[in-house]
């Protein structure tokens, strides 16, 4: 059967084909996309809400798709469009090299136009209550200081000669535990030689790296884990010796740590954000990417329920959890009994950013933490938007906990960066360049006692969450500062084109590469700071894909938008096939 749908679908083909969660199409040379392509019709439509999640090579695939060579081979629009627009983005980029960037999306937006129809939150910011989001900058604590410090001088010497994709992030999977508590980096070990004693892969480490990393995802394999890791042990005392080998192991004693809350500022945080909304009645959301942070997460509510009679901490009760082991149908039910506006004792749902980032809706919580930066920007906005939504009554608060001076910071000023871009080619916005080319290639180096950004601040008058204000009081050893997130996206009327440069930029639409070389020709050239000498390095968002699907249609309003715009794209008849995306911020 599957074979005569196949050659009906090739031959004659439907006059029209849907794709729901079009973003999945963002790499030309993938198996969904290569099946797709092999449809005969005589229209496409692509119905999404997160268009581009890392880099433009993403949305040029998603338009190649609904219109073949609409923006001429790929190596033609990297030349015209992606590197002018991506290298005019940063801090330091010169004044030509950002002029020039403003001028090619202005020109790639005027040519898109006809192919694409937007409608972003301002369809249902009438019908929604206020969203403050906040990060919250975390100071590291002494051991986490020491153990990173360690990790880097003594584990990654060679970075300098050799670094790829695989090493890049077997560190990662290690820094994370350390910067989000110590004790982590014990279970983790664990779970590794117990998969590796049946020859299992890595399960998490894998589905880490196929998440977030689609195409390189057949280069990443067992390497990834780090080689001191690798022992043969036969029995449990003989794995426990080889934790003792454990370079960690040397620095603190994993018994101790286990409910040691004083080694991590983001513990510290949550539990003072977790008694906070249970006095005030606000449930609470929690993310995590690590599903042993999420096991860890659970050993101290079962210990804090020891502490306080009062507040008591018993699953499918008191808390849920959601991650890729929970079925569909207890899900279900979960999510019934957690909004269950009578329910007041179900407070908290712990829930893994992959497994519940779509297809959630949790509109009862109007808190949200989200404990662990993703790479791919799109998994942290799908997250907080399963309480943001319609439905949602209460004015929600997001904090991000970030440990200041860490690779986790860096991963969140590239998840700025690849939004700023975003709201430029899409919607027309011209945000402040806050990242230099230097910043996306040091992910590597760290400073504890870095100065302040610019956004940075300690202003409790300016807060408008009464729950924050407390957290800056309790923990002000703890945290450095706080910034709210929605700054780094604010419209700048001043960079707007002028008539004139919107001029030239349409002169150099009509005749692209007589003003491409022009441009290297008469180029100043480059000083250090403003290549990349290493090509791994920097391509690491360009490869940062991620397989899960984005979030659905973003409200009735909006659907009936899409719906009077594909029906009057058929009854015309017009030769372009419409490419539609819509926002994120599903109902």
């Amino acid at each position: 059967m599957s074979i005569i749908l196949g050659l009906y679908l090739r031959n004659p083909g439907p006059d029209l084909i849907i794709c729901d969660e079009g973003h999945m199409i963002k790499n030309l040379k993938s198996a969904i996309a290569c099946t797709l392509n092999q449809i005969r019709t005589r229209r496409r439509i692509i119905l999404t809400g997160t268009p581009m999640q890392n880099n433009l090579q993403e949305y040029y695939a998603m338009v190649h798709f609904c219109k073949p060579n609409f923006l001429g081979t790929e190596s033609r629009f990297t030349d015209l469009y992606r590197k002018p627009i991506e290298k005019g983005q940063h801090r330091d980029s010169c004044k030509e090299e950002v002029n020039y960037m403003r001028r090619r999306v202005y020109a790639l937006r005027r040519r898109l136009q006809p192919l694409i129809h937007r409608r972003d939150l301002d369809v249902l910011r009438a019908f929604l209550p206020p969203k403050f989001e906040y990060t919250i900058k975390i100071r590291c604590q002494p051991l986490q200081r020491k153990l990173y410090e360690s990790y880097i001088h003594g584990q990654i010497n060679a970075i300098s000669v050799h670094l790829n994709v695989a090493q890049l992030f077997a560190d990662y999977q290690y820094l994370m535990k350390i910067w989000t508590h110590p004790w982590l980096l014990q279970p983790y070990f664990i779970e590794w030689y117990k998969k590796k004693r049946r020859d299992i892969d890595p399960t998490e480490i894998d589905t880490m790296i196929k998440n977030e990393f689609d195409d390189d995802a057949e280069k990443i394999n067992k390497d990834i884990i780090p080689r001191e890791m690798k022992s043969d042990v036969d029995s449990e005392e003989e794995m426990m010796n080889a934790i003792k080998q454990q370079w960690w192991f040397q620095l603190f004693d994993p018994i101790d740590a286990q409910l040691n809350f004083e080694l991590s500022g983001k513990f510290m945080i949550l539990k003072t954000i977790l008694d906070e909304c249970e006095s005030i009645g606000d449930k609470l959301l929690i993310f995590v990417r690590s599903l042993a942070t999420l096991d860890y997460i659970e050993q101290c509510l079962a210990y804090w329920s020891t502490q306080d009679p009062k507040s008591q901490w018993q699953k499918r009760l008191d808390y849920f959890r959601m991650d890729g082991n929970t079925s569909i149908k207890q899900r279900a039910a979960d999510m019934k009994s957690f909004n269950d506006s009578n329910n007041s004792r179900s407070r908290l749902y712990l829930i893994s950013t992959l497994a519940g980032g779509v297809g959630v809706n949790l509109y009862s919580a109007n808190r949200v933490v989200i404990l662990d930066t993703s790479w791919n920007p799109a998994h942290d906005l799908q997250a907080m938007f399963r309480s943001y939504r319609l439905g949602q009554m209460k004015p929600v608060f997001i904090y991000r906990l970030i440990v200041k001076g860490t690779m986790e910071e860096k991963i969140y000023k590239r998840q700025i960066t690849k939004q700023a871009m975003f709201h430029r080619v899409v919607d027309a916005k011209q945000l402040a360049r806050h990242f230099t080319h230097d910043e996306l290639r040091k992910l590597y180096q760290f400073d504890f006692d870095t100065d302040d950004e610019p956004t940075d601040q300690m202003n409790t008058n300016r807060i408008h969450d009464e729950l924050l204000r407390q957290l800056l009081r309790e923990h002000a050893d703890t945290i450095t500062s706080y910034c709210e997130h929605d700054s780094f996206l604010i419209h700048n009327d001043d960079e707007n084109l002028t008539k004139e440069e919107e001029n030239q930029a349409k002169d150099e639409e009509e005749n692209p590469y007589a003003s491409y070389f022009r441009r290297r020709t008469h180029a100043p050239e480059l000083s250090v700071n403003e290549t990349f000498s290493n090509t791994e390095i920097s391509e690491v968002a360009e490869n940062d894909q991620s397989s899960s699907s984005s979030v659905e249609s973003s409200s009735d309003e909006s659907l009936q938008h899409c719906q009077d715009g594909v029906a009057s794209y058929i009854q015309s008849g017009i030769p372009f096939t419409p490419f539609i995306t819509l926002n994120s911020d599903d109902s």
